[in-house]
């Protein structure tokens, strides 16, 4: 469910995260728009979108409203985000993280993907992974009703501050690692065509007409 008041969206606490931004819309956002994350609205950690690249995914019938984003962040370097919202019934066939890492390592070209840290709390899953066993990359996945999203995050600053938001004695043990510097930029719902991440469920559907 979401409550829209003014320019404020606030997804409830059921889900465990929510988001800000100017509009009501997530193709209104831009250069400013404001983006929030947390166990609660006491809680939450911003992003401020500095030089955003928005890319809105196209409409089908399991894509409800999906984007990606890209963003050189001033406060946290560079950052992507990709929001999915599929359908009622629309299931993934599989682990929305093990597809989203998949599709890492085939874009850049990874030889190995360790993952090296992982916290579950709540609806968030934070994971530091060591890149070809040189360099370090952070990503947060977070899911709730029919809405996933992940961000990547390149320097870490952001993954950390959002993880002691739920631990505040979360030590980021790699913080001065060298980081990882490549550039992702694709979309799941994008290749939902030719790999089927996720799918209508037909034989509910003509089930449910009989």
């Amino acid at each position: 469910m979401q409550v829209i008041k003014k320019n404020f969206i606030f997804i409830t606490f059921t889900i465990l995260f929510l988001t800000f931004f100017t509009g009501c819309a997530s193709n209104t956002l831009g250069k400013g728009s404001t983006l929030y994350f947390g166990k609660d609205i006491e809680n939450a950690v911003s992003i401020k979108l500095t030089n955003p690249i928005f890319k809105n995914q196209p409409a089908f019938i399991c894509n409800v409203d999906s984007y990606t984003l890209l963003d050189d962040n001033n406060e946290y370097g560079q950052l992507f985000i990709e929001y999915i919202y599929l359908g009622f019934r629309c299931p993934w066939n599989g682990l929305p993280t093990s597809f989203f890492e998949t599709n890492l390592r085939d874009e850049l070209k990874i030889d190995t993907l360790e993952t090296v840290e992982e916290f579950d709390l709540a609806t968030y899953n934070f994971k530091t992974y060591k890149i070809n066993n040189d360099t370090y990359l952070s990503m947060i996945y977070m899911f709730g009703g029919s809405t996933d999203r992940f961000i990547l995050d390149y320097e870490g600053k952001f993954y950390t501050k959002l993880l002691k938001s739920f631990n505040p004695n979360y030590q980021n043990k790699i913080a001065f690692q060298k980081r990882f510097k490549g550039k992702y930029d694709d979309s799941l719902v994008r290749k939902n065509i030719i790999n089927h991440y996720f799918s209508e469920e037909r034989e509910t559907i003509y089930r449910d007409w009989k």
